[in-house]
């Protein structure tokens, strides 16, 4: 107990030498400065005080004639600057603790999963129209009514689960599929042409062939008709079934960007720093409201949190603002549209391209090209 309370207090380990030790030994007891631990050496008097004693030792010293050094210092003031840098440490913690335990009550961050026809744009507005959005209080919400407000929002949407863990928010959606056609296998149909071309390949299944190979047939020209006819019974009607590939020469006119000034960038950027509080932002540089024209700006948001555990409602925004002028005219390069123009052509094609050709005009560009690709299209008729 004592030992403790010398260390609280502060125990000094000092050194007196050049004076006149037993006058300062006496001095010492009658201005009631204890010492303890006395040693006599060559290099002088060895003894311990408590902390607080050190100025009144000191001075007693100098009125001696002698100096007293300071050799070790054990507990006394170090310890308890110590202790109250823990103490804010643990109160800082507890409030980072606390300030974490209500962040996780609200809504911070947003994962969708699951969506492929709608955007994760999309969906998140909708749950915004529902109540939930970024900072709303989750245990007050309701999950079936949101899932059910979600479903009458979205009819792309054939179920929905919303999952709430520090934060952050998990949407899974699972999208409708598109109803097969439903048809009747004896409800007779004939397969006509979906676009004009040149017949290089026919297969009848089902029905009577109306064309053969390397004929030119024109859009909606009928191809295998479902009309069976006997010369001992009258005409029957069946579904025609077959494959029909002709070569097709489309034409696709893309057209291009009108001209427009030439940017050019100028030397130097200027860099804005940016702190969002919930949906409320907090600029940390000044003049960072000034509007800054001719300049192109890119922004990037830096979350805090950790990933996948908690997310809280702070995000550091940096802007940088790059300069620029104009000057000339600036005409787009039609070279650079002609593989968006034919990889497009490609995906309408229910086939492939064979060869294409471009022709550039002013302010268009026109692509010709052969394509060998499926033309049979089924109509259903009508019994006579």
């Amino acid at each position: 107990m004592r030992k403790t309370l010398r260390l609280f207090r502060g125990e000094l380990r000092v050194r007196f030498r050049g004076g006149d030790t037993a006058r300062f030994l006496n001095a010492c007891a009658e201005a009631g400065v204890e010492l303890r631990e006395i040693e006599s050496a060559q290099e002088g008097l060895y003894a311990c005080l408590f902390e607080e004693e050190r100025t009144r030792a000191e001075k007693i010293a100098l009125l001696c004639s002698g100096e007293l050094e300071t050799l070790a210092l054990r507990g006394g003031s170090r310890e308890r600057g110590m202790l109250r840098r823990r103490a804010r440490l643990a109160v800082f913690a507890c409030l980072c603790a606390l300030a974490l335990s209500l962040s996780s009550l609200f809504i911070w961050d947003f994962e969708v999963t699951g969506n492929d026809r709608l955007s994760r744009t999309e969906i998140l507005r909708a749950l915004a129209d529902c109540g939930v959005g970024e900072g709303c209080f989750w245990p007050a919400g309701d999950a079936e009514a949101i899932r059910s407000k979600m479903l009458l929002r979205l009819p792309e949407l054939a179920w929905m689960s919303l999952n709430v863990r520090g934060s952050r928010a998990s949407v899974v959606v699972l999208e409708r599929r598109d109803a097969p056609e439903i048809y009747r296998e004896d409800a007779p149909a004939d397969l006509i042409a979906a676009r004009g071309g040149v017949i290089a390949e026919l297969s009848v299944e089902n029905g009577r062939a109306l064309a053969s190979r390397g004929q030119t047939v024109t859009e909606g020209e009928t191809l295998v008709s479902g009309t069976l006819e006997s010369l001992a019974a009258p005409p029957r009607r069946v579904r025609a079934r077959g494959s029909v590939t002709a070569d097709t020469w489309p034409e696709r006119t893309v057209v291009l960007c009108p001209a427009a000034r030439e940017k050019s960038r100028k030397k130097g950027f200027r860099m804005i720093l940016g702190l969002r509080v919930g949906k409320h932002r907090v600029n940390l540089l000044p003049n960072s409201r000034k509007e800054l024209d001719e300049c192109d700006r890119i922004m990037k948001e830096y979350q805090i949190g950790v990933k996948g555990l908690f997310t809280f409602p702070l995000r550091l925004i940096a802007e940088v603002y790059r300069p620029f002028e104009t000057q000339g005219d600036y005409r787009p390069d039609p070279s650079a549209f002609e593989p968006r123009a034919l990889a497009a052509l490609g995906e309408e094609t229910d086939g492939e391209v064979l060869s294409c050709e471009f022709t550039r005009g002013d302010g268009f560009l026109l692509l010709r090209a052969h394509c060998r690709e499926e033309i049979a299209l089924t109509k259903e008729t009508e019994n006579p």
